[in-house]
């Protein structure tokens, strides 16, 4: 077998492993309409100017979905005001999420994952003052979730 043809043949067979192979979709949106308690609210910096997450050492947060494509996102860090939007979502395939604020024209892409009672929401492309010298700076925002 030449290199290619066992290259294809690894692609495959990961791609199908990774599907799960059974035509199963991910989630669906009524496993997701609710509130959701975020356990953890993370930026990490793509310029290596390390992360931070407002819910460690007690911030607070919830994100809730509805029915009809809406959500309500409120983190509430230590140290801090409130902060947090209106917006729309949409699942997109079996591992990704759109999440824009009302009014936006640009929106948030997170892989997602579910597994029981804990919603995960990665990789989205962000902008946070990690370093706080008061210019935000380009990050990937992750959240975990549960109920």
């Amino acid at each position: 077998m030449n290199t290619r043809m066992l290259a294809a043949t690894v692609c495959g067979l990961t791609l199908g492993l990774a599907c799960g192979g059974d035509g199963g979709g991910g989630p669906s949106q009524g496993e997701l309409v609710g509130t959701w308690q975020v356990v953890k609210c993370e930026y990490v910096s793509t310029q290596g100017l390390g992360s931070i997450d407002l819910i460690l050492g007690g911030g607070t947060g919830t994100m809730s979905f509805a029915a009809d494509d809406t959500l309500r996102v409120t983190v509430t860090p230590v140290t801090g005001p409130a902060v947090g939007f209106i917006g729309t979502y949409e699942i997109r395939g079996i591992d990704l999420m759109r999440v824009a604020p009302a009014g936006a024209t640009w929106y948030w892409a997170f892989d997602m994952g579910l597994s029981g009672d804990r919603l995960t929401l990665r990789n989205g492309g962000a902008e946070y003052d990690i370093n706080d010298d008061g210019t935000p700076d380009q990050a990937k925002w992750n959240l975990e979730m549960t109920r």
